[in-house]
């Protein structure tokens, strides 16, 4: 809830990179869709999305994936992602329609393992925010707590 109200506030704000696990600034898009979504193609699994954000004047989405736990991202939820990103391609691809420009953003408050800090390095169209990074971007939007981290079981 907290990534699909912050994203909902989004208008081209330039926010510090350290906030998405980049260097530099990243420019937020203004979302004109924010949504959970399931994808599915004609001979896919299905996935699910927490959070789709769709920005139509510049033909792009982004794709969120967020636990709120103590546990740290591994890998495997990264390719999950990916996977629903690849689904994403291909319906557009049945539908015959233009495959958006597709950013992937990892919140996770748990933190990430080693394996994705280093794959994140190797990507620019992948974002991942830890506990400091969403806590930051969710007060710059007005949030006026800090978001709880719940244990693995909760």
């Amino acid at each position: 809830m907290v990534v699909e109200v912050s994203m909902m506030k989004f208008n081209h704000e330039r926010l510090p990179g350290s906030w998405f696990g980049q260097t530099g600034e990243v420019e937020v898009p203004l979302f004109q869709l924010v949504k959970t979504m399931t994808v599915k193609g004609a001979k896919t699994p299905s996935y699910q999305i927490d959070v789709f954000g769709k920005e139509e004047r510049n033909h792009k989405v982004w794709l969120c994936e967020c636990k709120y736990t103590k546990t740290t991202m591994d890998i495997k939820q990264v390719r999950k992602l990916e996977s629903a990103a690849q689904v994403l391609k291909q319906m557009h691809q049945e539908e015959g329609t233009a495959v958006p420009e597709i950013h992937i953003w990892l919140v996770s408050t748990g933190g990430f393992t080693k394996e994705v800090l280093t794959y994140i390095d190797s990507r620019s169209d992948l974002y991942a925010s830890d506990y400091e990074g969403i806590n930051h971007l969710f007060k710059a939007y007005g949030g006026n707590y800090s978001i709880p981290q719940f244990a693995v079981n909760d």
